[in-house]
């Protein structure tokens, strides 16, 4: 017997009782959906909190191995490298800034190659397999053995310095282009083709779109790598008197660890400066998209 038929042969306050106590369908309905609020909440807040227990925790655990002489006395506290930086700020600056410009210019040079890049991909998608080789190529050959190389044809100094910062960025830029190629045409076998767009103009107003993530993460871990190559290439002799890099060898084999360790801070905090600004270069962009 249905239910109908069960509250007509009811009592009527039984019928009642019956019809509150059964969920409204909406209620129903609502459950079973996923609320992703508190997910979303949950990697906001990690976002914030795991930058700051590391600002907070790597200097902890230096103290305490430069206290404890866990890795010897080479290992200076963190006191110490503050007061050596404090002291010897002018001779840092002076050898970041060479160091700074060339990474500038080996990034301008990059961001350029990237948005040739992009347009290509987005009309040639068949050379996605050889950007990814290339990368893979590119990243297997060490810095300090193409510096001497390149020392033959390119002046030492800002451009061998810079020329070796593009090339360390090439790994994450060929990286990168191989992705947006792939993730830029999805979809337009199907809406491509409904549409009869031609792929320069799916390219600009779809599949860039879908790029900008893979882009997002290919800045950001660009300028920083450019960084990091610069004062590899100075470590290698690719710069003549000035740079971070010369500063380390120097450092290092007159042993100042003190100095040493104070060159690795402002490197580091280079590095870190170099990131957030291309947050900010990709932040309008991300934006855009959400």
């Amino acid at each position: 017997m249905s239910r109908s038929a069960d509250e007509s042969v009811l009592s009527p306050a039984a019928s009642a009782s019956l019809s509150a106590a059964a969920p409204p369908p909406a209620t129903v309905a609502s459950s079973s959906t996923v609320d992703i609020g508190p997910v979303m909440m949950r990697l906001r807040s990690a976002r914030v909190v795991v930058p700051i227990l590391s600002l907070i925790g790597i200097p902890v655990i230096w103290a305490i191995v430069a206290a404890t002489n866990m890795l010897g006395t080479a290992v200076v506290s963190p006191a110490a490298t503050v007061r050596e930086l404090h002291s010897h700020w002018s001779v840092l600056w002076l050898n970041a800034q060479p160091t700074l410009i060339a990474t500038l210019i080996g990034a301008a040079v990059l961001l350029a190659i990237t948005a040739v890049g992009a347009l290509i991909v987005a009309l040639v998608p068949r050379i996605t397999p050889g950007l990814a080789a290339l990368s893979v190529v590119i990243g297997t050959l060490p810095l300090i053995i193409l510096t001497p190389i390149l020392s033959l044809f390119v002046p030492r100094g800002r451009p061998l310095v810079a020329t070796v910062c593009v090339l360390a960025g090439l790994v994450p830029v060929a990286a990168m282009l191989s992705g947006m190629a792939g993730v830029g045409e999805r979809g337009r076998d199907e809406l491509g083709a409904l549409y009869g767009t031609s792929r320069l103009r799916w390219w600009r107003y779809v599949g860039f779109w879908q790029t900008v993530p893979v882009l997002d993460i290919g800045i950001r871990a660009m300028i920083p790598y450019c960084f990091v190559g610069s004062i590899v290439a100075e470590w290698s002799g690719a710069s003549t008197s000035f740079g971070l890099g010369e500063v380390m060898t120097n450092s290092l084999f007159s042993y100042e660890p003190t100095l040493l360790w104070a060159t690795i801070v402002l490197a580091a905090a280079g590095s870190l400066s170099l990131l957030a600004v291309a947050t900010l270069i990709m932040s309008p962009l991300r934006r855009r998209v959400r």
